[in-house]
């Protein structure tokens, strides 16, 4: 049958579908509409008049959040207002209603999954994205994919060596109640730090071949077929070709028919931000143990406007009398925290700073243990670099939205925005008492 003939015939199928009883099938319809170039506002219409009355406005956002998300992807996150313009007029519900129910959809993410986090369930925005057991590295050793998706939760991370390293990331699908073809992962590495832009990230490529940078997802059948609701996956190898001792993010992003990854997101904190606590098919890896005293890590105000920020130290099971403190080399923007010492072993320490536009600059982390010297294996601190606006802020109105902090912004309260996290884990082994 001629590929316009099959179209013919399953557009007319689809026309004749009734009713639809269950949620399966207002999935199975709405793909079945999103794969023939139908829009989604003809497709509600056709979802709408053959439903069940047990099935609800609620379920068709949900659903068709998650079928047409590149028609509601808007520069860096699912827009709610999309999607409830869209019901609004294929479905004559009113304003503050579509919004509800859009609003309520865009929440879980529905599709290609990479957690941010041990305990990631596709949760949006994020808050926790910057550790996740989902990206792999095992140095110079390659793994099978297959184990990967057997030992699910198991951490797979040797800390990047200088020289040859294998990475990998796995992936799942989630609560996407139709079968997603076979996604292509690309990985990035970019030096360790905050809110850095895309375009400074670095391409990683496969081992398969030294020239492809689309790898392919696998299934625990060894194969790379379509993904359906629930399966798991772990990525072919990737080289990462280390050249110095300079900490790193590795970077994993998955794109797919249904969604597309938006790694040509513009530049600036909002949009970087946005990509990151939004975009459920990404994932990134900075963890590593401490190895100096002073620590660098690169940061970025890509505005162009000063703005403020915070850098955040958060110690869990850190010696009390450590000392922990942030500080800039550069004399064009120098800034020095001092020594601030640890009086908690779960203390949190802030220095807060305005950063120039434009300005890419690198933060000096100091930890010291009570003796001066490395904190020792069962301490970590996690530095956080938060943006921080207050009222007035062009961007004020939308961190309210995406916060849902609407108390603070009655008393135009300032509002914090993650940009990133790095953690260093202690990494001096305790002298035995005995």
């Amino acid at each position: 049958m001629s590929t316009i003939l099959a179209k013919k015939a399953r557009t007319a199928t689809l026309e004749q579908q009734t009713p639809i009883n269950t949620l399966q099938q207002m999935w199975d319809a709405t793909i079945g509409y999103q794969q023939d170039g139908i829009f989604d506002t003809d497709a509600m219409r056709k979802v709408y008049r053959v439903m069940s009355p047990k099935l609800t406005f609620q379920d068709i956002a949900n659903v068709f959040s998650g079928v047409y998300a590149d028609t509601y992807w808007n520069i860096s996150l699912m827009d709610p207002s999309v999607l409830s313009k869209s019901m609004q007029s294929a479905l004559a519900l009113s304003q503050p209603l579509a919004d509800k129910y859009s609003q309520t959809a865009v929440l879980q993410w529905r599709g290609i999954l990479c957690r941010k986090n041990i305990n990631d369930t596709g949760r949006i925005p994020a808050s926790d994205f910057t550790s996740s057991i989902d990206i792999i590295c095992n140095q110079n050793t390659e793994l099978d994919p297959i184990d990967l998706i057997e030992n699910w939760n198991s951490e797979y991370w040797q800390t990047p060596q200088v020289g040859k390293n294998y990475v990998y990331t796995r992936c799942q699908n989630i609560a996407f109640r139709g079968s997603i073809n076979p996604p292509a992962v690309q990985m990035f590495y970019t030096t360790g730090g905050f809110n850095q832009p895309p375009t400074s990230w670095i391409k990683l490529y496969t081992v398969r071949d030294g020239s492809v940078s689309d790898g392919k997802v696998i299934l625990i059948d060894g194969t790379s077929g379509p993904i359906e609701d629930g399966i798991r996956g772990a990525s072919e190898g990737f080289f990462f070709n280390l050249t110095s001792t300079d900490h790193v993010c590795v970077i994993a992003t998955i794109q797919t028919d249904f969604f597309a990854n938006p790694t040509d997101v513009s530049n600036g904190n909002w949009d970087s931000q946005k990509w990151i606590s939004h975009n459920g098919a990404a994932a990134w890896h900075n963890v590593n143990p401490q190895l100096n005293l002073e620590e660098k890590l690169v940061f970025y105000n890509q505005d162009s406007t000063p703005e403020e920020f915070s850098f955040l130290a958060n110690c869990r099971n850190v010696p009390v009398g450590s000392k922990i403190g942030f500080k800039s080399a550069d004399p064009k923007f120098p800034f020095n925290s001092g020594l601030i010492e640890v009086i908690n072993s779960s203390q949190q320490i802030e220095h807060q700073l305005t950063i120039p536009p434009y300005y890419k600059g690198q933060v000096i982390v100091t930890m010291e243990s009570p003796k001066g010297d490395l904190l020792p294996k069962q301490a970590a601190v996690e530095v956080n670099m938060v943006w921080r606006l207050k009222h007035g802020n062009k961007h004020y109105t939308k961190a309210v939205k995406q916060l849902g902090a609407f108390d603070k912004a009655i008393h135009g309260e300032e509002l914090s925005l993650n940009l990133g996290s790095y953690t260093f884990e202690g990494s001096k082994p305790e002298i035995s008492k005995n």
